[in-house]
């Protein structure tokens, strides 16, 4: 982000003070009529930098969204770690303009390890493109569809083996260890998936859309360690029906 920019909007007092908007890359993908209007619409502080590195020098270590420009993605996956650190309690999103790089993400990040990554399409039109940010400040991960369709097909990159029902063979300090990296969302998600409610109709109970049910169920089978969404009901069964009230929905 140019000096000027960060000087002209960064310190006016209507700007949340602890949460941010943080675009690396570019100013040609990240204009500063593009970090106006985000100041103007979500009534946070939106800065741009180069590089990493250039954030941290500059941005204090509150809440923010870092969206991660694709020509960047070569040292995102190089060193992950650096990158999920720097969004500190807020989160990560990948802005893409083709459709392989996101692939290429989606199927390079080790989300067990480094948690979720969400996705931010650059070439849909602006008002799709501000409910999609709009979506990552509420902690609701957009993923578009033609990685929804792998998430919920995956079989079809990969033949696998006919397998038997999974057994938890962890103790259960583990399994409720597990259980406790879940989000919210997840939980609520999870819940729903072992009542044998469709994508659909968790959708409209949760207010949210098929994709971002089914990006929510590739997030819970990733860290709870089972594949599919059988097991992933049999492990709430075994783990969660006492702490259900806690995570009951809205």
């Amino acid at each position: 982000m140019s000096e000027s920019l960060n000087n002209e909007y960064g310190n006016q007092s209507f700007y949340s003070e602890d949460f941010s908007i943080v675009f690396l890359g570019k100013e040609l993908f990240y204009s500063n009529q593009t970090l106006r209007s985000v100041q103007t619409e979500f009534g946070v502080r939106a800065f741009r930098f180069e590089t990493l590195e250039a954030m941290r020098a500059s941005v204090p270590d509150t809440g923010k969204i870092v969206v991660v420009d694709q020509m960047l993605i070569e040292d995102l996956l190089a060193r992950p770690d650096a990158y999920t650190k720097s969004a500190g309690s807020g989160c990560l999103a990948f802005a893409y303009r083709k459709e392989e790089s996101a692939r290429h993400l989606f199927e390079g990040w080790n989300r067990a390890q480094f948690g979720d990554v969400g996705f931010l399409p650059m070439n849909v039109a602006p008002d799709a493109w501000r409910a999609i940010l709009r979506l990552l400040m509420h902690e609701e991960l957009y993923l578009p569809s033609f990685l929804a369709d792998c998430v919920s097909a995956p079989c079809q990159r990969a033949p696998e083996r006919p397998r038997q029902r999974e057994t938890f063979t962890s103790n259960g300090a583990d399994r409720h260890a597990q259980y406790s990296k879940l989000t919210r969302r997840e939980k609520q998600v999870l819940q729903l998936v072992s009542e044998g409610k469709s994508n659909k109709l968790i959708a409209a109970k949760l207010g949210i859309t098929e994709h971002t049910v089914k990006l929510h169920m590739h997030n819970v089978v990733g860290k709870i360690g089972v594949s599919n969404r059988t097991a992933a009901a049999h492990f709430y069964f075994e783990v969660a029906p006492h702490e259900a009230q806690q995570t009951a929905l809205d």
